[in-house]
């Protein structure tokens, strides 16, 4: 897992695809999560499967739940200010997380999230937590 802490300084506004939900591979794409969420869950599905983002700025605000099998290869996760734990939510339940985006074998290569947070199960908080190092002072 290759990851970068930059600040996404510059965004493109562009128009939203309305195939979203038909597509598995996104290139080249600033889109905002909740958009490519809505469309899949209006197509049927419950969830963010089996896709991959290539180059693309991800929009929030958002949620992001990896839910198993979810990838960043090169990406800038959003200006954490220093410390990575401000991307970063844990959740207080046992077994459910409302209000997420929910992401399932996924691959983010070479993306930069903008206003989106992070959750997950304790070993995949705790991988982004040593994968990207301490706070900084």
């Amino acid at each position: 897992m290759t990851l970068n802490l930059k600040t996404v300084d510059e965004r493109n506004v562009v128009a939203i695809p309305e195939d979203l939900a038909q597509r598995t591979v996104y290139e080249n794409l600033t889109v905002p999560l909740f958009f490519v969420y809505r469309q899949i869950v209006a197509a049927g599905g419950q969830a963010i499967e089996g896709r991959t983002f290539r180059n693309c700025v991800i929009e929030g605000p958002a949620v992001l739940l990896a839910a198993g099998g979810v990838r960043f290869d090169g990406c800038d996760l959003g200006d954490a200010q220093g410390d990575i734990r401000n991307l970063l939510l844990r959740p207080v339940g046992p077994r459910k997380v409302v209000g997420a985006i929910a992401v399932r074998d996924t691959t983010f290569e070479k993306c930069r999230f903008f206003g989106v947070g992070f959750t997950g199960g304790p070993d995949f908080i705790d991988h982004l937590i040593q994968a990207l190092g301490s706070p900084t002072a």
